[in-house]
């Protein structure tokens, strides 16, 4: 269904390929731990970023080893489910389980501005978090520093999140970000400890 506005979503994986003959398709969930996804209605497919995913109904889902296997209303064979690949899969908020008090979803904290919770006010921003990444048994922000350098933050450093400001405020240990921002500068500049 082109042209359709969606209604408030949430990216929750990935379309991972196709399955079968008949154009049913594997979707790989972002969070192994995602429970409920069999029961959207539709998916929202697009590549990521995209601000205008496309819909598509759901005629049945079901949630297997790897994931999440969906038919969809005008994918009938494995060409047209295979041309999917790739694409973010989103689904309607309204569809998600809803979530306990001073929960919220790990997607939620993608664009969210950061700053030091134990700075002085004023704060000043340290940047933005630009993904999430799993790194083992840990989950880390990607966060585009205000310096332009990209870096690294554990998850479990977050204090407090405020989205309806847009912020989420870390515990950041003394170096966190320097440390990360004195490699990439060596980097840039192609600068080894041998240079003479």
């Amino acid at each position: 269904m082109k042209g359709e506005t969606p209604p408030p979503l949430l990216a929750v994986g990935y379309l991972a390929r196709a399955h079968g003959l008949k154009g049913r398709v594997l979707v790989t969930p972002f969070n192994d731990e995602s429970e409920g996804l069999e029961r959207a209605t539709a998916l929202w497919l697009a590549r990521a970023g995209d601000p205008s995913p496309r819909c598509y109904p759901v005629t049945h889902a079901e949630a297997v080893d790897l994931g999440y296997l969906f038919a969809l209303r005008g994918i009938s064979e494995r060409n047209a489910a295979e041309a999917l690949r790739g694409l973010e899969v989103r689904i309607a908020r309204s569809e998600l389980p809803e979530l306990e008090e001073g929960e919220l979803f790990e997607a939620d904290l993608i664009g969210l501005t950061i700053f030091d919770a134990n700075a002085a006010e004023p704060r000043t921003s340290l940047g933005r978090v630009l993904a999430l990444e799993a790194a083992g048994p840990n989950e880390l922000l990607v966060v585009q520093l205000s310096s332009g350098v990209q870096a690294l933050a554990p998850i479990s450093l977050i204090q407090d999140v405020d989205l309806e400001k847009k912020q989420l405020f870390l515990e950041v240990p003394e170096g966190l970000f320097d440390l990360q921002r004195a490699t990439s500068a060596g980097d840039a500049t192609g600068s080894t400890e041998d240079d003479s």
